[in-house]
Order: structure tokens, then sequence, then C-alpha cells
């Protein structure tokens, strides 16, 4: 009897654990199978947005959970299929094209909507990259149900089941939020800040962490690029970014599909783009793949963001230095958007003078402060249509100001000079992305851009005795670039084994030069280039751990009628979850240049020109890439060994005869190091470069003609950072240090193999965030160069020649102990 009891009470008990009680009064259907899941432990998958459009009355008790399940969909439009444990909702028309089934959606922020450009997606094992857009589709001959795994920096992993269906939203949530949608069964671990998995040669990004660095908040995106391998901190470029070697104007920056071409940038203190409207960061430092082209050097690639369409968002920074605020409001259905604006409101530099100081070779060093000021402004209009297309318009202009001044003495000379330089960067683009009933996405853009810059500069040597003039200089140059665009590019929906994109463009480039001086001939130069392209690449896959991307890029000039080929290989191979290789090898060319002007007093100015293919050749380059990558734990280990040569380098040499044109080549060659470790919020990480960078131009000395490779200007051997964030929340405290062992001298008295003073910086931040529902604020301060490390500022160097055997030397002063307070507001 005891034993009778027993089993009848544990069928009884059985029974009451499988009883599954539904009550909704005019619910969604989501909303109802969202308390299901909660109450019952069942697992789920169905598309959120889709089930929404059910609305129910139920008052039932079942006896299991297919019961419930089957009864809830009873006389709708959907399906319901078990795969394992997990029980999988769908549309009962599966998307079929050509005896295929076809997946095609996007992933989004779950909270805010905003797409989340070349995201990583996993389907069915085989890895893929979301478009700028977040799209991505995928066809099989078999499968109708698709296991996805998707991971966006910065966000949670998603792991999902979805039928086969068109259009479908793909929701990935930062940690804050939390996760009710899409997947059920709870969320995955927080994607990383730092991603190399793509392949050789490339970084992705989260430049949020950016903001908790050292640094003005105005420039939180070259804090972050800076203190990457590989991508060149010391000597403090003030508006280019030099990549594994390259020279100025052979990195790629662009914005929203608009190319960058650089605004002064004085002190680490404003970057180019503003960090409030930036969504995307992603860096190629070479082996890049064909839909990049024109430039020889690296890709920093930066998507805008579109703006929230549910909601409106105000954000609002103010420091010692600047102002910066962004608004975004939802207008139509699906559309946003997006207003931006800094402005210098104080003259934080006070332009001054330091005491001229002696050296040892009957020179001077003289350093001065500059007056600037700066402002810029973005305005984008984004949207999505109910079929998936999107589109934007995005507009860009900003405005700087850099003048200084200086006087002094030196034995019999009175030294007066000055200079005044602006410079004035817009663009915009208008994009649409098409997604066709086949999977196949097809992306358009059409874009203008460009950099009108104005530099007067005056030197005045008089003599003490009869204020007599001895010497002097007045240069007017105006240099303006030009850059329209349109390209098309047309993506298959991804299969097993291949991933074919292909794509033509056209680019005109046109820039004018002007030179109004007593010293050297009179310059009036204007030059245009056309140039047609296409391209087409194919991520094949023999298996999910291997695959190869041969491709191949033809730019045609339509002014010197030549075709320019440059095929391209890629191959990665994933040994198991944590390790991974990676090689790219390919050939590039470049159409425009931003070359070096040089005095005989080795002093460089840069300017931009059109290559013409015969005075200023096309750049011709090759890159060979050879990548690894190890990751377990939230530790990565990554590393990058290359080797780049480049042909048709022009340089500019002046004096008063005028100007001589010399063409020379470069190599560079180098391998990067980079360990990082996350742990409950905390981050640090190391990174090393060790590198040579050297260049043949053809120079006399004596009355020989030397052509072998010497140091090139932007050559440093050893280049090592470090960067630190602890999390102690609310309370955020960040440190980094940046050393590098010189640049080679450009003084032509010097040892041509001495280098410059060594570069030493350590910068330090603390940052104190208060939440609450509606409203979040956030303050604290930053120091750069805390110990006040005397550095040189490479791109801010000028020598004058005085009398004879001496010399003056101007520095505009790099980084000092600059301490910055800081408070941003958002809603």
């Amino acid at each position: 009897m005891v034993i009778l009891f027993f089993l009848v009470s544990k069928t009884f008990s059985l029974f009451a654990q499988q009883a599954i009680v539904v009550k909704a009064l005019r619910q969604p259907l989501n909303k109802i199978i969202t308390k299901l899941r909660d109450q019952y432990d069942i697992k789920l998958s169905f598309n959120d947005d889709k089930l929404a459009q059910y609305v129910l009355d139920v008052n039932q008790t079942f006896n299991s959970a297919d019961d419930a399940l089957h009864f809830l969909i009873k006389g709708l439009p959907l399906n319901i299929e078990k795969l394992d444990d997990v029980f999988v909702i769908t549309s009962r028309a599966a998307i079929i094209t050509d005896k295929k089934f076809l997946l095609s959606g996007y992933v989004m922020d779950g909270h805010s909507y905003e797409s989340l450009p070349f995201a990583s997606i996993s389907i069915q094992g085989y890895p893929l990259i979301t478009d700028q857009k977040g799209n991505f589709s995928y066809a099989s001959n078999t499968d109708s149900i698709f296991k996805l795994h998707i991971s966006y920096l910065g966000y949670y992993k998603l792991d999902t089941l979805i039928a086969a269906g068109s259009n479908i939203p793909i929701k990935l949530f930062q940690n804050t939020i939390n996760i009710s949608e899409v997947v059920l069964d709870g969320g995955g671990p927080l994607q990383k800040n730092l991603d190399t998995s793509y392949h050789a040669g490339s970084l992705k990004i989260n430049h949020t962490v950016g903001e908790y660095l050292p640094g003005s908040s105005d420039n939180s995106v070259y804090n972050l690029l800076r203190l990457q391998p590989g991508i060149l901190a010391s000597g403090e470029q003030s508006n280019d970014l030099i990549i594994w070697g390259s020279y100025r104007g052979q990195t790629k920056v662009s914005f929203d599909g608009f190319t960058i071409f650089g605004l002064k940038n004085f002190n680490d203190n404003i970057g180019a783009i503003n960090p409030l409207i930036t969504k995307d960061l992603t860096i190629k430092k070479g082996g890049y793949g064909v839909e990049q082209g024109d430039r020889v050097g690296g890709i920093v690639d930066i998507t805008g963001i579109d703006g929230g369409i549910a909601a409106p968002s105000v954000k609002v920074g103010v420091n010692n230095l600047t102002l910066n605020a962004m608004v975004s409001t939802p207008l139509f259905k699906n559309t946003s958007l997006v207003l931006a604006g800094r402005q210098t409101y104080y003259n934080f530099y006070n332009s001054y003078n330091f005491s001229p100081q002696q050296n040892n070779r009957n020179e001077v060093d003289l350093t001065i402060k500059p007056n600037y000021n700066f402002e810029d402004y973005n305005l984008k209009f984004s949207g999505r249509s109910n079929k998936g297309d999107n589109y934007y318009l995005s507009l860009f202009s900003g405005n700087d100001n850099f003048s200084s001044s200086y006087s002094t003495s030196q034995n019999t000379l009175d030294i007066n000079g000055s200079n005044n330089e602006s410079n004035r960067q817009y663009g915009g683009a208008a994009f649409y992305s098409k997604v066709w009933k086949n999977g196949s996405i097809s992306n358009v853009t059409i874009a203008s851009s460009g950099l009108k810059n104005y530099n007067l500069e005056n030197i005045d040597l008089r003599k003490k005795a009869n204020n007599e003039l001895y010497n002097g200089t007045d240069d007017l140059i105006r240099n303006n670039i030009q850059e329209q665009s349109i390209k098309l590019t047309h993506k298959l929906a991804s299969t097993k084994k291949s991933n074919i994109l292909f794509g033509l463009g056209f680019i005109n480039n046109q820039t004018f030069l002007k030179i109004d001086s007593a010293t050297i001939n009179h310059i009036n130069d204007s030059s245009s280039s056309n140039r047609l392209n296409a391209f087409i690449e194919d991520s094949y896959f023999f298996t999910p751990k291997f695959k190869i991307v041969p491709g191949i890029r033809a730019d045609y000039n339509l002014g010197f009628r030549k075709t320019f080929l440059q095929p391209r290989m890629a191959a990665v191979y994933q040994f198991n979850p944590h390790f991974k290789l990676s090689a790219s090898w390919g050939l590039y060319n470049q159409f425009i240049a931003y070359n070096a002007v040089s005095d005989d007093e080795a002093n460089f100015h840069y300017q931009w020109t059109v290559s013409d293919g015969k005075k200023i050749p096309v750049y011709a380059a090759q890159h060979w890439v050879l990548g690894g990558s190890y990751e377990r734990n939230q530790f990565w280990f990554n590393t990058d060994l290359y080797y780049k040569s480049t042909s048709g380098i022009t340089r500019f040499m002046d004096n008063h005869q005028g100007r001589e044109t010399i063409i020379g080549n470069g190599r560079a060659f180098g391998i990067d190091f980079l360990i990082k470790k996350e742990y409950k919020g905390n981050s640090a990480w190391i990174s090393y470069s060790l590198s040579s960078t050297q260049e043949r131009f053809p120079r006399k000395v004596g009355n020989k003609i030397i052509d072998d490779y010497s140091r090139a200007l932007q050559d440093q051997r050893h280049e090592l950072k470090f960067a630190g964030l602890l999390n102690l929340h609310p309370f955020y405290i960040s440190a980094n240090y940046v050393f590098g062992s010189g640049f080679p001298t450009l003084n032509p008295n010097d040892n041509p193999k001495a280098n410059q003073l060594a570069y030493h910086r350590v910068d330090i931040a603390g940052t104190y965030r208060f939440s609450r529902k509606k409203y979040h604020l956030e303050t604290g301060i930053s120091i750069l160069n805390l110990f006040n490390t005397q550095n040189i500022k490479s791109t801010n160097y000028e020598r004058i020649a005085t009398e004879q055997l001496n010399t003056l030397n101007i520095y505009s002063q790099s980084v000092p102990f600059t301490p910055t307070l800081f408070l941003k507001f958002s809603l």
C-alpha cells in the first residue's frame, strides 16, 4: 500500500508540474509566449515583431507546453517545430527561391534600433560579416531552420534558431539592457572591445572605450586609434594617420562614405570626426580586399549613427576647451534626423613665446604656442522602408584657423616671423541599399568632399645696427583638393561555399595649387583625374574553418587611357575556436598624392596634387601580410607581420632657382604585437611595434649620385604602448603610456643615423557616471603628459638660416601638461 500510495502521489505530482495555465486578456501573442517562457522554463525561438501582430484572449489549462503552444497558434499563419528541446515558431510560408530556402535580415540595437554595421554572424557554422547597414542574407538548398551566432563589439553575443524568411530584425543588447526578445533562453557573454578576427592587418574597435581614456572627449576616436599597434603615436601627427610606415596622404579616412582629407587638430584636443556621432570604427592596416581602392597605405572606415527612430535624444559635452552637442529625433515612420556641432569658445592655447635656448651647434631653439580655433557641424537624415531598404543623407562641414608669431634676436639680427593657416573641410554622401527578393543586396553611394587650405608665412630678418633688411620671405600658398565619386556594390546571398561581391564606380579628383613667393618661381596649377573602376571577389569556403578570398580590381584612368589591374588574395584558417591564422597579399594603386616639399634647410611641407602619370607618377604598392590571433577567457593575443613596397613617390625640392622634382621608392617591414585582457569590466592592453621604413631617392653627395636606401622621415624602430581601464562603477580610472625610440634627425649637420629626441608621454583620467532612468551625467578630469615631458611635434618644425653657420629652429609645442575638466549630459 505504501508503494502504491507513493506511485499515485508521484503521478499526480508529475501531472501537476506539466499543467500549463494560460490567462491573457487582449494581449499580443509575443507577450503571452514570453510569459510562458519565464514561468515554465520553456525554450523558444520566434520573431518578436511578427508575433506582436496577433492579439488573443485566452483562459485555459493544458497538459503540456506542446499543447499550449499549438493552441495559441491555431488559426494563425504560423508553424511550430521542435528542434532538440527548442520550440521554433515560424511563418507558415518559408521564403523559397530557385528551390532554396532564403534567410535575410538585419542586425540592430534592441534599444535604439540603430543598425549595427559589420557585425559578425555565423550561420550553420559559416562565418559572415553584415554590410554597413547591418544587412545579411543566406541561402540553403536543404535547411529551412538556421542556427545563428551573432556578435558585435560592446554587445551581448546572441545564439538563436530562425526559420527562413526575409527582412528579419535581429536585436542585440548592450550589457546595460535586459535581454527579453528574440532569444528566449538568455544572453551570452559581453562581446569584447577589440576584434582582430576579420583577417590579417585588420582591427575593429569599440570606439566608446575611447570616452574613458585620457584626452579630450572631442578627440576620443583618435585617442583610441593612436594606442593601436602599427599606428604611429610618436611625433603627434596633427592631421594624418601614419600606418605601417605609410607616407602622409596614403592612408584613407572615410566617414559615411565620403573622404576626410583632414583638419589641423592641434595638440590632440579635437579630431576631425565628432565622437558623439560615431558608431563603428574599422581599421585596415594593409592587405585589404578589392572593395577598397585608391590608396596604398591604410584604411580607416568610420560609420556615423543613424539616430533613434523610437524617441528623441540629446547629448551635450562641455570642457574648459570646447562645447559639443548632438540632437537626434524621429521624423516620419522609421526615419530620423541627427544634428551635431562643436565649437571652441576659448583660445585655449594662449599664444606666447618661450625664451630662445642656445644649443651647441650655433643654433637657437625657439618653441612657440599658436592661436587656434575650430568648429564643425554634421547633419544626417536616415531611414528604413518596410521592405528592408535603407537610405541616408550625411553632410559635414568643418573649419579651423591656426596662427602664430615670434620675435627674437640672434647675434647681429632681429628676427620676426608669423604664420597663418586655415583649413575648410566639407563632405556629403547619399546612400541607398536595396534588398532583393532573391537575397542579393545592392548598395549605391554618391559622395563629394574636399579640403581648402590657406597658408601665409612671413619671415623678416633685419640688422640690429641700421634696421636694414638682411633676408626674408613672404609666402602665400593655396592648396585645394576635391573628390566626387559614385560607387555601386552588389552582393549575392551567401551559401555554404561562396560569398560573392562585385561592384563598379567612378571617381573624379581635382587639385589646385597656387604659390606667391619672392623666393621661388610663381606656381598656379590646376589638375584633375577621372577614373572608372570595377572589382569582384569571392569568399570561398573549403570548410567552415578554411576559406580563401580571391579578387581583382581594375582602375581605368580616362586621362592617360591606362588600366591598372590589382589582383588580391586572402586566406583564413581557424585551427580551433581559439586560434586562427590569416594571410593576405595584393597590388594597390593611388592616383592622388600629398607630396613632400623640401627646401635648402631641410624643412618639409606638404601639398595635394593629382598624379599625371609622368612628372607625378601613380603610386604602385605591394602588400604582404601574415597574421595570427589567439582568444580564450577574455584574453587576446594578436600579431601581424608585414612587408610593403611602394614606387612612384614624388618629392619637390624648392630653392632660389625654382622647383626640382625627384621620384623615388619606399619600403616598410615590421611586426606588431597586441596583448589584451578583460576581467569583470576592467581591461588592459599592451602593444609593441618593431619596424623599419626606408626610402630611395637619387641624391648628390659631392660629385657622386647616391641611389640607395636610407631611413625615411617617418621611420621609427620601436614603439611601445600601454592602456588600462579600471571599472569601479560608477567611477572609472584610466591611464596610458606611449614610448617611441625617435625619428631620424632632419638637421643636415647631424649624423644621418642619429635620432631626434625619444618620445615619452603618460596620460591619466578619472570619470564619474551618474545615471537615472531618463538622463545620464558624466564628469571627470583628464591630464595629458602628466610629467610634462619634452617631446617633438614632428610635423611642426622649421629651420631658418640666419647668418653664416647660424640657424634658428622653430618648434610648435607638442602636448604639454594639459589638465581638462569635462561634463557630459544625455537624455
